[in-house]
């Protein structure tokens, strides 16, 4: 039997995010993406003001430039609820990945939140009726999103949020990216740093599979670069930290250094407000790779 010369070729994660990264186009949200329509939804109570999924894009509003993108729930909520608290008040927060497992976006964001948080303001614009006009770099016009953001049966939000409170500018940067990505929450299971600081920064980011030294990680923070570092499957089985084994394939911020012990300071998305202090070796045997962008000042 004769095998054909061209071989299909294999759509890998890497791939995928490679071509959907720096598109400059949003994907509109449609009936059957990623399973998000398969969640089984609960009743809530009326008082939550919730409303379901309502897929793909939404009439243009005449208060703003496109149509309202809407997608669904996601695989950890039930149903969305809007968020009435701040939107983007003086004081950033800063960002707190909820049960989404998108590091890969959460952690940049952290990373860019600690080094030049006005990068993340200048992407929002707060528009009438709710609704928020999200300004992708690489975008040439801005993805329009609502405050109505996945919640559980309780009524209690589930994805990003600021840090102690409301979800604010993190959950609507968080659908926008998800609705630019590819129209809904579960593709952002799993991904890169460096797609997650290009999204966000629209530049090109610089990774590494050494790892840095503190006297290189001092010098990069003193320039004003974002740095993120990605655990790999058998970090916590090597790695014991004084907050309990590393996560596998996580992805965190690295925010300073120690020149003279060579320590290395993080901050994890899930727990944004702790430091976690590592040695220099256990850094080296605990982490897959970095990304660092240029300087952000």
């Amino acid at each position: 039997m004769l095998m054909s010369a061209h071989r299909p070729r294999v759509r890998t994660w890497r791939r995928t995010l490679r071509a959907l990264a720096l598109t400059g186009r949003a994907r509109d949200a449609h009936l059957g993406d990623i399973g998000d329509r398969e969640l089984p939804t609960a009743p809530l109570p009326r008082r939550m003001r919730c409303r379901r999924s309502q897929w793909g894009a939404g009439p243009a509003d005449a208060a703003g430039d496109g149509p309202v993108l809407h997608i669904g729930p996601g695989p950890r909520a039930v149903a969305l609820r809007e968020d009435t608290g701040p939107l983007l008040p003086r004081r950033l927060l800063r960002p707190r990945q909820g049960r989404l497992g998108d590091c890969w976006v959460m952690a940049p964001m952290l990373a860019i939140h600690e080094t030049a948080p006005e990068r993340l303001r200048a992407l929002l614009t707060e528009e009438a009726d709710g609704i928020v006009a999200v300004q992708l770099p690489a975008m040439p016009s801005p993805v329009r999103v609502d405050r109505h953001l996945p919640v559980d049966a309780r009524g209690v939000f589930q994805y990003g949020r600021r840090d102690g409170a409301n979800p604010g500018w993190v959950g609507v940067l968080e659908k926008a990216i998800a609705v630019h990505v590819a129209g809904g929450y579960a593709v952002l299971q799993r991904g890169f740093a460096r797609f997650g600081l290009e999204l966000l920064l629209g530049e090109r980011v610089h990774s590494s599979l050494r790892m840095p030294s503190a006297a290189q990680i001092i010098a990069w923070r003193a320039e004003g670069r974002a740095i993120c570092a990605s655990t790999h499957p058998l970090s916590p089985l090597l790695v014991p930290t004084s907050a309990g084994p590393l996560p596998p394939s996580h992805v965190v911020a690295v925010v300073g250094a120690d020149a003279r012990t060579g320590h290395v300071q993080l901050r994890d998305p899930v727990r944004p407000a702790d430091v976690l202090v590592l040695d220099a070796r256990r850094f080296r045997r605990g982490f897959l790779s970095v990304d660092v962008t240029a300087p952000l000042g």
